[in-house]
C-alpha cells in the first residue's frame, strides 16, 4: 500500500476542489490550500503514529471495524452541499478525538495559525480530511479482511514518505502528533559491585553485547565478509546485463502515439523513479520524482535569474489514446504544476503541443492544439489566470529526434511548457 493513503487523499482533494472549498468556506484559494497541504500528510502520519502503539493500534482496528464510514465519499457533495460537508467534518473530528482525545485541538490551532485559515474553518478541513481517510482506511480492512497486525505493518511501510510529505515547519509544530518529538533515552553505564576477591569486568549498556563473547566478533566478521563477496558478485552481474539491456532497448519500440517521454532540460531521459521533496515559495512541499518536469520547474524558479524563455518537456504527461483526454493516471502531474503556479504568482508559461511526422496533419496538428488547450483548461480550473497562460500548435516542425525510428517519434510527440515571464 506504499504512498496509496496520501496519493488517495490528494486525488479527492485536487487542487479544484480545494478552490471549491475555500469558496464555501468564505476563504481564499491560497491560504486553504496551504492548509490542505499540510493537514493531508500531517493527519495521515498522525494515524499512522498512533497506530504505532498497541493500545492505540487496538483502538484504531476497533474504530475502522465497528463505525460505519463512508468507504467512497463523494467529494464534490461534501463541498457543495452543507449538510454532508457539516456531517463529514463533525465524523472525522469525532473519530481524531477518540485517537487524541482533547489534544486534538491543538491540530487545529495550529493549522489556522500556520496557513492563515480561520479556526472555524481548520476545524472543517480537518474533519474532512480525517473523514475520507478514516472510510479509505475501513475499506482496505473490510476488502483484503486485514487483521490488525497486517494493518498495523501496512502503516508503518508508508511512515517515511508521509512524514517526508509534511512543510518542515508545520512538522515541526506537530511533532507531538506525528510522532517526531519523541525524547532518546540517555543510555547509562552500570557497574556491578564486586562480591569476591577476584577483579570485577563492568559490562556498560551502551556497548555491543558481542563484547563479552569475543568469538562472536569473529563470526560476525566472517558473515561480513561473505555479503561483501556476495553483494560484489551480483553487482557483477548486474553490469553485464545492463549492458546487454542497453544495447537492446536502441532497437525496441519505447512508445505508443498517447506517450510522451521523460526527460530533463536537455533532452536527456530520466533515470529510475526516485521520489524527493521540493520546498516552493509559501511553506508548500511537493513529493516528485528526481529529474522529472515538476522537479525540473521548481529547481529552476528557485534559483531565480536563470536565462529566458527556458523549455521544459512536460514528462509523463499522457492522453486518452485520439483524444485531448488527460488520462487519471497524469492527473497527478498536473496537479504538481498548479501548485508550482500558484506559488509563482507572477510566473507565465506557453503550452506548445508537438506531434511526429507520421499521419495526417489535418489530425495530427489540431489534436496537438486540444492537447496544449486541455493543459491550460486544467490550470485555469484549479484558479490560475488564463492570462498566465498562452497556448501554441507546433505540429511537427519542431522534432527533437529522428522521425526515422520510433523511438525518435514517441521523443516528438510531447508538450512543452516554456517559461517566458517570472
Amino acid at each position: 500500500m506504499a504512498t496509496d493513503l496520501l496519493n488517495h487523499l490528494r486525488a479527492a482533494f485536487t487542487p479544484s476542489a480545494v478552490t471549491d472549498l475555500a469558496r464555501v468556506l468564505g476563504e481564499k484559494a491560497e491560504p486553504t490550500q496551504k492548509a490542505m497541504d499540510g493537514l493531508l500528510p500531517a493527519i495521515t502520519s498522525g494515524v499512522i503514529h498512533r497506530a504505532s502503539d498497541q493500545e492505540g493500534a487496538a483502538t484504531l482496528y476497533n474504530l475502522l471495524r465497528s463505525t460505519p464510514l463512508d468507504t467512497d465519499p463523494n467529494v464534490v457533495q461534501l463541498v457543495e452541499t452543507n449538510s454532508h460537508r457539516q456531517k463529514a467534518a463533525e465524523s472525522g473530528n469525532a473519530l481524531l478525538k477518540q485517537l487524541y482525545d482533547e489534544r486534538v485541538h491543538r491540530l487545529t490551532d495550529t493549522t489556522a495559525q500556520y496557513s492563515g485559515v480561520s479556526l472555524g474553518s481548520a476545524t472543517t478541513l480537518t474533519g474532512l480530511v480525517m473523514s475520507v481517510l478514516m472510510g479509505f482506511l475501513s475499506k482496505q480492512v473490510t476488502t483484503r479482511n486485514l487483521t490488525q497486525p497486517q494493518l498495523v505493518a501496512l502503516l508503518a511501510g508508508e511512515t517515511d514518505i508521509v512524514r517526508g510529505a509534511i512543510p518542515a515547519t508545520l512538522a515541526t509544530l506537530l511533532g507531538w502528533f506525528i510522532g517526531t518529538d519523541i525524547p532518546s533515552r540517555p543510555i547509562t553505564t552500570t557497574t556491578p559491585t564486586p562480591t569476591r576477591t577476584e577483579p570485577v569486568t563492568a559490562v556498560r549498556q551502551d556497548e555491543p553485547k558481542a563484547a563479552a563473547f569475543p568469538w562472536l566478533r569473529w563470526v560476525l566478521i566472517g558473515l561480513g565478509l561473505l555479503l561483501l563477496f556476495f553483494f560484489l558478485t551480483r553487482m557483477c552481474g548486474r553490469e553485464k546485463t545492463e549492458t546487454t539491456t542497453s544495447s537492446d532497448s536502441t532497437t525496441s519500440s519505447t512508445g505508443v502515439a498517447t506517450d510522451t517521454l521523460a526527460s530533463d532540460l536537455n533532452g536527456n531521459e530520466a533515470g529510475p523513479e526516485v521520489r524527493v521533496g521540493v520546498d516552493l515559495p509559501g511553506g508548500r512541499k511537493l513529493n516528485v520524482a528526481e529529474n522529472s518536469f515538476n522537479y525540473a520547474l521548481a529547481q529552476f524558479l528557485s534559483t531565480k535569474g536563470g536565462q529566458l524563455p527556458k523549455v521544459f518537456t512536460f514528462d509523463n504527461l499522457t492522453f486518452e489514446t485520439g483524444s485531448a483526454r488527460i488520462t487519471a493516471a497524469a492527473q497527478a502531474n498536473v496537479d504538481d504544476l498548479i501548485q508550482i503556479m500558484q506559488a509563482y504568482p507572477n510566473l507565465q508559461i506557453r503550452i506548445e503541443g508537438n506531434t511526429d511526422s507520421t499521419g495526417d496533419d489535418a489530425i495530427n496538428d489540431p489534436l496537438s492544439a486540444d492537447r496544449a488547450e486541455a493543459v491550460k483548461d486544467a490550470l485555469v480550473k484549479a484558479g490560475i489566470q488564463a492570462s498566465r497562460i498562452a497556448t501554441r500548435e507546433r505540429g511537427d516542425s519542431k522534432p527533437v529526434a529522428s522521425n526515422e525510428t520510433e523511438a525518435g517519434r514517441a521523443k516528438n510527440r510531447r508538450i512543452d511548457i516554456i517559461v517566458t515571464k517570472l
